[in-house]
């Protein structure tokens, strides 16, 4: 029973699910944050590795025993995958939910640890949306300037200051970086809310 080929393939989509990643953390590339990176590949890169190994491992099975060894195989791969997963980037993952249940300031805490240890652009533009819903537009721009000083491409950020400019009244710094959020690294759903967000304001 020959595996090569389904290797190649399961690798191949391996691969786009690593680009696709890869495209997401640019900021991490330019912030020079290559642990970071490395910890948000390393679920892919595990199973790229356990992939590799699968010709190996049923070869070395019993014919009549080759289907059973192969489901194991592919079973444990895909539950050790999944807890490298959730093992990953944690205080991220928590400072996201309690953004979602509108718990701000616990959110906000955690960016503020998240910061202490590494100050990354990322960290300071998502700790300035979360002081941007609790109400406190200073300490927005605060934390956007800082995320823009360290990384000029960061759409989020842009978008991020823009909401607490218009909070200020500010409406035509707000305007200048909803537009810069079309020209930085902004993906297809962040720029849909910038257009909304100007179309709003041009509404106004």
């Amino acid at each position: 029973m020959s595996f090569f080929y389904p290797t190649l393939g399961a690798l191949a989509i391996l691969a786009g699910f690593l680009f696709f990643i890869g495209r997401q953390n640019r900021d991490l590339l330019r912030a020079r944050a290559y642990g970071e990176l490395l910890v948000r590949l390393l679920p892919l890169l595990s199973t790229a590795v356990l992939i590799l190994g699968l010709p190996f491992v049923v070869d070395l099975a019993p014919f009549e025993n080759a289907l059973p060894v192969l489901l194991v195989y592919l079973g444990g791969a895909a539950v050790l995958t999944v807890i490298m997963s959730r093992l990953a980037t944690p205080e991220e993952r928590r400072a996201g939910t309690l953004f979602r249940r509108e718990e701000y300031e616990g959110a906000a805490e955690i960016y503020e640890q998240l910061i202490a240890r590494r100050p990354l652009p990322r960290y300071y533009s998502a700790l300035g949306a979360c002081l941007d819903a609790s109400g406190d537009p200073y300490a927005t721009l605060e934390a956007t300037d800082t995320a823009i000083k360290l990384d000029p491409k960061l759409g989020i950020a842009y978008y991020n200051r823009a909401s607490a400019r218009v909070a200020l009244g500010e409406y035509s710094q707000a305007r200048e970086d909803l537009k810069t959020v079309f020209t930085a690294d902004s993906n297809r759903r962040l720029r849909r809310a910038a257009e909304e967000a100007l179309k709003s304001l041009e509404n106004g």
